[in-house]
């Protein structure tokens, strides 16, 4: 029988410095560190604390999130036993740079609590922690700090700094941001964006918004800057100005923030708008059983304008008939009076009128989602025009709406009250010859109601902040 090592009672690991830690992190190719101070109940029983929600942790790259039933005694009703699993790719770190995989780490979200906790981080792994993370031994001492680099490609490297470690020592001296309620950010790549992202956002932003009229353009996988010609390159042309390359990864565009252009006539118009909110495809009902092209054949209908084509287009409101599917809208699996989540494999569902499910999206999808993209978003309304020579320019306003902190519970509170609503622009081409489907689900809101969504909101004038 193999004896694990005991890599942070190792005299290397309490003489590592952070410096080290740092220059180990940025050879592995890790892009943001951050660490958390860790309570005498963060341990392997208790499982570390690491936000109230989901949506706390946006910067923390997971996998596809799954619902699941505690087991715990703190409940004995069964609506409020529901909690949801995101499995990690985490790795420990050892002061020689070797990684030990931890195959079972994961976080899980009790929304009757609510809480995310950190679980299975050393189950399977070929490592022990010396006692400090084992609350019968050294698990409950203050002064451990848990460390955390983030790789860009989604891996997790962490590290165990003990009480008497150099590194707890220096990481309370070194200039960090405040991440969360939790977690604190170090600066380690270098780049010249030292300081608090928002703060570095609104300056970025004031600098486009000094440009004026920007030609539209974008950026392409590999960086390099290129017009573009389609009448929506607000959003692409903003990214490019903030350096944000597509890549069709779900998670924040700068620094944390997702970026959300829309455009106005007018930039005091910032509550004219209807915005799109996500475009998740469904994960169950008619249109993931029988497909697309019959979903569309079933619930839509023939377009009035363009011949062999049909629509499944409408607003869809929750609890409400849309006229031209006549399908209803429902959240199944929430009570809005109590504002909880009764059930872990609950949906947001389209009905026919036999309830037969035309689509539905999975809670554990959009919560995805949701914790990715919209934990901290930047709303910032535009101006276009076409020059004679018939290139589109972009205006940026200087007036924004930075908004923080989010829950799932707040879009299915928002749907409820049919301030967000389901308004799909999908399609059938040349349905009688040469079937083509266009896809495109989405949910949206009007600007003026996104405070529904969040619980801050920040009204901003960038020309002012600078």
């Amino acid at each position: 029988m193999s004896i694990k090592p005991s890599i942070y009672d190792l005299q290397l690991a309490k003489d590592f410095a952070l410096a080290d830690l740092i220059s180990c992190y940025r050879e592995l190719g890790v892009s943001r560190l951050i660490y958390k101070l860790l309570s005498p109940n963060d341990n392997s029983k208790n499982q570390p604390y690491f936000g109230g929600h989901l949506t706390d942790l946006g910067f923390l790259p997971t996998q596809d999130i799954s619902e699941s039933q505690t087991t715990s005694n703190k409940t004995k009703d069964p609506k409020r036993q529901v909690k949801f699993v995101a499995n990690l790719n985490m790795f420990w770190l050892s002061s020689d740079c070797q990684l030990y995989h931890a195959p079972h780490a994961r976080l899980i979200y009790y929304p009757q609590y609510p809480e995310v906790r950190l679980s299975g981080f050393l189950r399977g792994c070929p490592i022990n922690m010396g006692g400090w993370m084992d609350p019968g031994r050294k698990g409950r001492r203050e002064g451990r700090v848990l460390v955390l680099g983030i790789k860009d490609t989604g891996e997790i490297i962490a590290w165990l700094a003990t009480p008497e470690s150099r590194i707890a020592k220096e990481i309370m001296e070194f200039p960090s941001v405040k991440l969360s309620g939790v977690f604190n950010e170090i600066e380690i790549d270098g780049a010249d964006r030292r300081g608090d992202p928002k703060d570095i956002l609104i300056t970025e932003l004031f600098r486009i918004h000094e440009q004026q009229w920007i030609e539209s353009k974008k950026l392409n996988s590999e960086g390099v800057m290129h017009a573009y010609r389609a009448r929506n390159g607000g959003g692409y042309t903003l990214e490019a100005e903030l350096g944000v390359i597509p890549n069709g990864i779900a998670e924040p565009d700068f620094m944390g923030w997702e970026i959300k252009q829309f455009g106005v006539r007018k930039c005091h118009l910032i509550d004219s708008k209807i915005l799109t909110l996500m475009t998740p495809e469904p994960d169950g009902g008619f249109y993931v059983d029988q497909g697309v092209e019959a979903f569309i054949r079933r619930y839509g209908y023939r377009s009035a304008r363009i011949n062999d084509r049909f629509d499944f287009t409408g607003r869809h409101f929750v609890n409400e008939t849309c006229i031209k599917s006549g399908l209803r809208l429902v959240t199944e699996g929430y009570d809005l009076s109590t504002d909880r989540i009764t059930d872990a494999a609950g949906s947001i569902m389209l009905l026919d009128n036999q309830d037969k499910v035309a689509s539905s999206w999975s809670f554990a999808k959009i919560m995805g989602h949701w914790k990715r993209k919209h934990a901290r978003a930047a709303y910032i309304p535009s101006l276009s025009i076409n020059r004679p020579d018939n290139v589109r320019c972009y205006s940026y306003c200087n007036n924004i709406r930075l908004f923080e902190g989010t829950s799932f519970n707040k879009l299915l509170q928002a749907m409820n009250n049919q301030y967000v609503y389901y308004d799909p622009g999908i399609k059938l081409e040349n349905a009688n010859t040469k079937p083509k489907v266009k896809r495109r689900s989405q949910f949206r809101i009007k600007s003026k109601l996104l405070d529904n969504l969040y619980h801050t909101r920040d009204d901003v004038d960038v020309t002012e902040k600078n």
